[in-house]
């Protein structure tokens, strides 16, 4: 039987049980309630340590304050963007899938962290993830499409740093454009819209895609060897492979690609000659069907080099601001070509021309050491032309490969048409050649500079849009050299073709300049400077691959500036690595 005082004990137990679990429960609900915004608190406290950090803890580049402003922009209200609603947004395969192809756009997929968020991304979904595991992938989703967007647009160089010397592109302000995406699923889309609309870049982007699956489906590598210069009718056992390589080169962009068949060919036929011809032509080499050591460094260069040419050529494209609705005129160096865009860019009112341009090396004799005469790439506006000009030697042209001659000859001056002068004038006082006057040419004190006339450095027309290199276009004198293939002999100025062509081009929306009073004035002999009303913009450039009407062209990397391009994008890579 149970006392009074057991009977008390157990009551007093089933109290506290109660209040225990009433306890309990009160815990549980208060949690159930209060957990999400003490998550929303902790979440936001994540990101905002993220966005003020140096860096991403999982993409090791420091940010630059462009990427963290636009950062800071998308993550206002600070909450997740990418995984706002659910671990299955289909925006992040679009991303993830956009970086994988970045190959595409000439760019590296590693620069991007593609391996290591596609991983990531499939853990996040297997497994519970935390706070900080959530809010760390979603803003490395973020930054890494940033630096996509921001390297399809302005290219991953700055072209400043390589002596390029081109204006600003117009800034991208991508926060807005971002969020947007994501919502709608249109990621693909804004790529495409930030991507250059240049038509040279669409062309090399083609190109790339075409070369890239030439590399893919040729089951072998193609190396030739011949003794001696192949002509027609000469013999060799390399002739099928050649005729079937011939026929992969000549492909047009989008084309199919041939399928080789065996051949037992070792006749260098008629057939195969026209082949050659067709090849020599695109690769801006002297078409004459002759198998010899320039064209046989085109069919010994691998598609792989190829490739990594227009790569380099898509990167140059992307420094390049938009081009003008109205006129202008673009140099390609590596092309020794200059061409003339009218008014909307009809390709009927295209005018091309050969060009000649500054040494890539000068072998300095007297000196004994390399001097460069390498024409810049920048950018100015054609303001005035000059008919009739005077050339104004420059004073290093003059102390090196000028006074020395005179000192040996003293009627090298009369004999070249030169006169000397206190300063560059229309009507400067010519002075005699004296001891003294020698001396004051050396110390800079005096200048030489040729009359008009033949023989003429200039020609008849000079074309000035000012700069700070002293780099014009001009006719010249030497007609010849324009009949070479690499054509890079000046010192520094381009030398134009059809200088009179030009000057018709440069004064069309100027009526009273018609063809009739540039031949008389050209006839007077005397310097005529003729201001241009709607100033021309000038390009000077440099790629060494182009897509043109006969396909894809690679030119001679004639400065060597594509190595350079090449290890300071490697440089780049490298500081971007994160074990992909």
């Amino acid at each position: 039987m149970m006392t009074t005082k057991s009977m008390k004990v157990k009551n007093l137990t089933h109290n506290y049980r109660w209040l225990w679990i009433g306890a309990l429960l009160f815990l549980l609900n208060h949690q159930l309630y209060a957990n999400p915004a003490t998550e929303d608190n902790s979440l936001s406290s994540h990101i905002e340590v993220l966005l003020n950090a140096t860096a991403h803890p999982d993409i090791p580049s420091p940010y630059t304050a462009k990427e963290q402003a636009t950062l800071k922009q998308l993550y206002q209200p600070q909450q997740l963007l990418w995984l706002q609603s659910s671990l299955s947004n289909p925006a992040i395969a679009e991303l993830l899938a956009l970086f994988h192809s970045a190959a595409e756009q000439g760019l590296k997929s590693s620069d991007y962290a593609n391996q290591y968020l596609a991983t990531q991304w499939r853990y996040l979904q297997q497994h519970s993830a935390s706070q900080v595991e959530l809010s760390r992938f979603d803003i490395a989703l973020s930054l890494t499409f940033i630096r996509y967007l921001n390297d399809l647009h302005y290219g991953r160089v700055d072209p400043e740093t390589l002596r390029f010397h081109l204006p600003a592109k117009a800034v991208l302000e991508l926060a807005g454009s971002i969020a947007f995406a994501i919502q709608t699923q249109t990621l693909n889309t804004l790529a495409e819209q930030v991507e250059p609309k240049l038509m040279p870049y669409q062309q090399l982007k083609q190109a790339l895609a075409h070369y890239q699956l030439l590399q893919q489906q040729l089951s072998q590598t193609f190396t030739f060897s011949f003794e001696k210069s192949l002509r027609l009718g000469d013999f060799s056992s390399q002739m099928g492979n050649l005729d079937y390589y011939l026929d992969v080169l000549n492909t047009p962009i989008a084309a199919a690609i041939p399928i080789q068949s065996e051949s037992h060919k070792s006749l260098y036929s008629e057939e195969i000659e026209a082949k050659v011809r067709q090849l020599q032509t695109v690769y801006h080499l002297e078409s004459d069907g002759v198998i010899g050591k320039q064209t046989l460094e085109v069919l010994n260069t691998p598609l792989s080099q190829r490739i990594q040419q227009i790569e380099l050529s898509m990167e140059r494209l992307r420094w390049l601001p938009k081009l003008p609705e109205d006129a202008f005129i673009l140099v390609n160096i590596p092309a020794f070509q200059l061409w003339a865009y009218s008014a909307e860019h009809q390709q009927s009112d295209l005018l091309t021309m050969r060009v000649i341009v500054g040494k890539a090396k000068n072998r300095d004799k007297s000196k004994g050491r390399s001097t460069r005469f390498q024409t810049p790439v920048f950018t100015g506006e054609l303001s005035y032309l000059v008919f009739n000009p005077y050339w104004n030697i420059p004073k290093n042209i003059a102390r090196r490969e000028i006074l020395p001659l005179l000192e040996a000859d003293y009627q090298y001056l009369d004999n070249k048409n030169m006169e000397i002068v206190q300063q560059f004038s229309n009507h400067a006082e010519v002075l005699s050649l004296t001891p003294d006057n020698l001396e004051r040419l050396y110390s800079g004190q005096l200048h030489l500079r040729q009359r008009p006339g033949k023989g003429n450095a200039l020609g008849h027309i000079k074309f000035i849009f000012p700069n700070a290199y002293n780099v014009y276009l001009h006719d010249t004198a030497s007609r010849s050299l324009f009949k070479r293939t690499q054509r890079d002999f000046s010192h520094g100025c381009i030398r134009v073709a059809e200088p009179n062509k030009l000057a018709m081009f440069v004064l069309q929306e100027q009526a009273e300049w018609d063809h009739s009073r540039i031949q008389r004035t050209l006839a007077r002999k005397t310097p005529n400077t003729v201001g241009i009303v709607q100033k021309i913009p000038v390009f000077i450039f440099y790629t060494t691959a182009l897509v043109t009407q006969t396909g894809v062209a690679f030119y001679r990397d004639i400065y060597k500036h594509d190595p350079a391009l090449l290890r300071t994008l490697a440089q780049r890579s490298q500081g971007l690595e994160r074990g992909n």
